[in-house]
């Protein structure tokens, strides 16, 4: 899965969690943000990319194997960009939880969430209009409530 060309980089993420891409260990007190994961960074870059990965396997997982030809060249760049977008999201979130330094990067990664299960559902969008990947849709069944005299014991 890891090596998907579709796959975000280090700076993609990086991009949607800065703080996260500042360089503490190699300067410390330094506030310059890199915009990459690097060795000097919480998460370093081998942490945040096997986040990444996990994030990919995870769409992988989700909608079926991201298609690489087959389709017009819109349309594949279309599925490709949306499944980086999803992942980018995913991965970033991912990274925010595990490395948080304070209370309130528990409500960031909560909206990093919600930026990467809206990215999914585009990807499930742009999937089925391409009639690609294996996008479940389950019938939601909704019943009325008992009358009073159902709901007591005998």
């Amino acid at each position: 899965m890891p090596g998907e060309p579709w796959a975000p980089t280090l700076s993609d993420v990086g991009r949607h969690v800065p703080t996260r891409t500042r360089a503490y260990t190699g300067t410390p007190g330094s506030d310059t943000v890199l915009g990459t994961f690097t060795e000097d960074t919480t998460p370093t870059a081998e942490q945040a990319q096997a986040d990444i990965d996990a994030a990919v396997r995870t769409i992988v997982a989700e909608v079926g194997e991201i298609p690489t030809s087959g389709l017009s060249a819109d349309m594949l760049a279309a599925i490709q960009g949306a499944a980086r977008d999803a992942a980018e999201w995913r991965a970033a979130t991912d990274i925010e939880l595990a490395w948080p330094v304070r209370d309130a990067d528990v409500a960031v990664a909560a909206s990093l969430n919600a930026r990467a299960t809206t990215a999914l559902e585009a990807l499930k969008v742009i999937l089925e209009k391409a009639g690609s990947g294996q996008v479940y849709e389950f019938p939601i069944w909704a019943f009325p409530d008992p009358p009073p005299w159902a709901d007591t014991d005998l």
